[in-house]
C-alpha cells in the first residue's frame, strides 16, 4: 500500500514538475520578448535623439546666419545714416554756390560793359586819326600808332580776363547743376549689399517653391530622364550633376530629386532672364543698344559709357509698352519653367493653378533683380552655373573643387574653409555665382563676388561612385556667349557685353 501511495505521489511530483518547466519555459520566452521590445525601443530613442540633434544643430547653424545677417543690417543702417548727412551737408552747400556765381555773373557784366566802354574809345581815336590824316598826318602818325597799341593790349587783356571770368562761371554752373542732380538723382542706385539680400532672397524662394511642388506629389516616382522625349530637357538634368554621379538615382529619392529641379530652374532662369541685356525688350532693339554700347565703349571713356547704359536703360524700362512686353515674357518664361519640370513629375491637377501662380511671382523676382543690375553704372553679373566635361567615351575630364571664395555650401556637411582645404567635390549648383565689375561710377575692371554660388558638395561617403554618359550635343546652353576663365579655373565669367543676348 505504502508503494501504491509513494507510485502516486512520484506521479503527481512529475506532474507538477512538468507544470513548473512549462512556466519557466512561458517566463523565460516572455523575457526574451521584453528584452527585445525594449532593445527595439532604446534604438528608437537614440535615433530620434541623433535626429533631434542634427536638428539642433541646422537651428544654431541658421540662429548663427540670422545673426550675421542682422548684424550686417546694423552696419548699413550706420552706413546710410552717414550717407544722409553728408547729402544734408552738400545740400546745405547749395546756397553758396548760387551766391558765387551770381557774383560772378555781376562781374562778367562790369567787365563787358568796360570792353564797351574800351571799344567805343577805340572809334573815337579812330575817328580823330582819320582827321589827323587830312591835316597833320606826318605829325600825329607815331602818336596815334603808339595809342592804338595800347589801346589793342588793354583789350587783348580784358579779353583774356573775359574769358577767364566766362570759364569760371561755366565751371560753377557746372558744379551746382552736379550738386542739385546728386540731391535729385532719379536713378535707383543699388550697391553691393542690395544684390547680395536680393539674391539670397531668390534663392529662398525658389527653393521653397520647389519643395512644394515637390511635396505635392511625394509618394509618385519621377520620370528618369532616359524616358523623356525632350532631349534639352534631358540635357539639362545631365549638366545638373558635376560629379558624374547618376542622375537618376538623384530623380528617384525624394530629397535628392529637389536639389536636382532647383539646379535645373536656377539654369532655366539664368538663361531666359539674366542673360538678356534688358528682360522685357524685343530682340531687335536689345541687338542695336548692343551695338551702340559697343560703339560707345571703343570710343569713349568707361564711366560714361556706363551712365549711358544706365539712363538709357532706366528710361526704356519705364515705358507702358516695356511693361507689357516684360509681362508677357515673365509668363512664357514660367510657363516653359513649370511645363519642363511636369514632365518628369506631373503635379496634381488641383494643385496645378496655384503652383503656377507662385511660380509666376518667384520669376518676377529674379527679372525685377535682373532689370536692377541692368540699370546701374556697375556691371553686376549672374555667371552662368558650372557644367560637368566629359570626353568622346562619355568619361567626366574634370571635376570641380569647392572654392570658399566663391562658393557657400549649403548641405551643412562642413565649415567652408575645411571643404576648401580638404578638396571637397562639387556635386550640385544650386544658385549661380553673382559678381559685379567695376566701381559705382562704372569705371575699373576688378571683381568682386555680390553673392556666392550656392552648392553641394560630396559627402565622403559617396565618393567612388561614377557613371559614363553619352556624349550629348546639347552640353552648352548658348553656344554665341563669350566666356572668360577666372584665375583659380573654377568658373567661366560672362563679359559684361558679349554675354547679353
Amino acid at each position: 500500500m505504502q508503494i501504491i501511495d509513494l507510485e502516486q505521489r512520484l506521479d503527481q511530483l512529475i506532474s507538477e514538475n512538468r507544470i513548473l518547466q512549462d512556466a519557466k519555459a512561458k517566463a523565460e520566452e516572455t523575457t526574451r520578448e521584453y528584452n527585445y521590445r525594449r532593445d527595439v525601443n532604446d534604438n528608437a530613442i537614440a535615433e530620434e535623439v541623433q535626429k533631434k540633434d542634427l536638428e539642433t544643430r541646422k537651428k544654431d547653424a541658421e540662429i548663427q546666419s540670422m545673426r550675421e545677417l542682422l548684424s550686417s543690417a546694423e552696419a548699413e543702417v550706420a552706413r546710410l545714416s552717414e550717407v544722409n548727412d553728408t547729402l544734408a551737408r552738400d545740400q546745405s552747400a547749395g546756397p553758396e554756390f548760387e551766391q558765387q556765381h551770381r557774383a560772378l555773373q555781376d562781374e562778367h557784366a562790369n567787365v563787358h560793359q568796360q570792353w564797351q566802354q574800351d571799344r567805343q574809345e577805340l572809334d573815337n581815336l579812330r575817328n580823330q586819326h582819320a582827321y589827323l590824316n587830312t591835316n597833320m598826318e606826318g605829325i600825329m602818325r607815331k602818336e596815334i600808332t603808339r595809342g592804338l597799341e595800347d589801346k589793342e593790349a588793354e583789350i587783348r587783356r580784358l579779353h583774356e580776363e573775359l574769358q577767364l571770368a566766362t570759364q569760371q562761371i561755366r565751371t560753377l554752373q557746372q558744379q551746382i547743376l552736379d550738386t542739385k542732380a546728386s540731391s535729385a538723382d532719379w536713378l535707383t542706385v543699388h550697391d553691393e549689399d542690395y544684390f547680395d539680400t536680393a539674391c539670397q532672397d531668390l534663392c529662398s524662394h525658389v527653393q521653397s517653391w520647389i519643395k512644394r511642388f515637390s511635396k505635392w506629389s511625394d509618394r509618385q516616382p519621377c520620370l528618369p530622364s532616359s524616358s523623356l522625349n525632350d532631349e534639352k530637357l534631358e540635357a539639362r538634368l545631365d549638366n545638373a550633376v558635376l560629379d558624374g554621379s547618376d542622375v537618376d538615382a538623384l530623380l528617384a529619392e525624394r530629397t535628392g530629386r529637389r536639389d536636382v529641379f532647383m539646379s535645373v530652374v536656377m539654369t532655366m532662369v539664368w538663361e531666359y532672364v539674366f542673360t538678356r541685356y534688358l528682360f522685357g525688350m524685343d530682340r531687335e532693339q536689345r541687338q542695336k543698344l548692343k551695338t551702340l554700347e559697343k560703339i560707345l565703349g571703343d570710343v569713349g571713356p568707361g564711366r560714361a559709357v556706363a551712365q549711358w547704359r544706365a539712363t538709357t536703360l532706366t528710361l526704356l524700362s519705364q515705358r507702358p509698352q516695356f511693361a507689357q512686353q516684360r509681362q508677357q515674357d515673365t509668363q512664357a518664361v514660367t510657363a516653359t519653367i513649370f511645363d519642363s519640370l511636369a514632365l518628369l513629375l506631373p503635379p496634381p491637377s488641383e494643385r496645378e493653378p496655384e503652383l503656377r501662380e507662385s511660380l509666376l511671382k518667384v520669376v518676377s523676382l529674379a527679372v525685377d533683380i535682373a532689370i536692377a543690375m541692368r540699370c546701374q553704372r556697375a556691371e553686376y553679373i549672374m555667371l552662368p552655373p558650372l557644367q560637368p566635361e566629359y570626353d568622346e567615351n562619355g568619361e567626366l575630364t574634370r571635376k570641380v573643387t569647392f572654392n570658399a571664395s566663391l562658393m557657400n555650401d549649403r548641405s551643412y556637411e562642413a565649415p567652408n574653409a575645411e571643404l576648401e582645404a580638404r578638396r571637397a567635390v562639387v556635386k550640385i549648383v544650386l544658385f549661380p555665382l553673382v559678381v559685379k565689375k567695376g566701381d559705382d561710377e562704372g569705371e575699373g575692371e576688378d571683381e568682386i563676388v555680390i553673392c556666392p554660388a550656392q552648392v553641394l558638395v560630396v559627402k565622403p561617403r559617396e565618393k567612388g561612385k561614377r557613371v559614363v554618359r553619352m556624349q550629348s550635343g546639347a552640353m552648352d546652353i548658348d553656344d554665341a556667349r563669350s566666356e572668360r576663365t577666372r584665375g583659380s579655373g573654377a568658373y567661366s565669367q560672362v563679359e559684361g557685353e558679349g554675354g547679353m543676348i
